[in-house]
């Protein structure tokens, strides 16, 4: 969380405490609000959306112990709806998981305001991607769960770009990032062969 939320303020050009006041926020995929949460800390106006049930539940329980405002739904992106726009929408370790991202990308678009920013995380196709993604951190180090991630799935930089470029956006960003199991921790790199996030504006 600490290069997400890093990334995500330098992409909006906050650097001061509670520099998201007032920002509305949309954060697809929020499961238990590991990212909501830290938000919301920030001063921003926070909605999350996830289709597990079981999560949204414990996104729920935890805001209200840690007395937080955020308004989680139940829902899938497909079910994205909302009446007022969003000045920023986050989506972290997601598009790997889609049959569809540019239905995703389009759900999006719909959802923000003009100029309103798409940030987000997922993993690059490549062979290393492969061998740390899937049969370093599946099978040996057990980091996640066996079979949490298909490579065939996993999508390129660039062929993210035409997909966000098709659907209007721009001054879109890339920024790499690697775990460092030793430490623990996650730093934000140039190499973007493994895990990378993004960053686009709509126009």
């Amino acid at each position: 969380n600490f290069i997400r939320i890093k990334y995500i303020k330098d992409v909006l050009g906050k650097k001061n405490l509670n520099n998201l006041k007032n920002l509305k926020i949309l954060d697809i995929g929020c499961g238990g609000g590991i990212l909501s949460e830290p938000l919301a800390r920030l001063g921003a106006k926070v909605t999350g959306i996830d289709e597990n049930g079981s999560a949204i539940k414990a996104a729920i329980n935890h805001a209200k112990e840690s007395k937080l405002k955020i308004e989680y739904q139940k829902k899938s992106f497909n079910q994205i709806n909302f009446d007022n726009k969003f000045d920023v929408v986050v989506c972290m370790e997601a598009l790997e998981h889609l049959d569809d991202i540019e239905a995703l990308i389009n759900k999006v678009k719909t959802s923000l305001k003009p100029k309103g920013k798409f940030i987000g995380s997922t993993i690059n196709k490549t062979a290393n991607s492969y061998l740390q993604a899937i049969f370093f951190a599946e099978n040996i180090l057990n980091i996640v769960p066996k079979e949490t991630h298909s490579w065939k799935k996993f999508i390129k930089p660039n062929n993210l770009k035409k997909k966000l470029i098709f659907n209007n956006f721009s001054k879109i960003n890339f920024q790499g990032a690697q775990f460092n199991p030793l430490k623990n921790e996650w730093i934000l790199v140039r190499n973007l062969s493994v895990n990378y996030m993004f960053s686009s504006e709509l126009n």
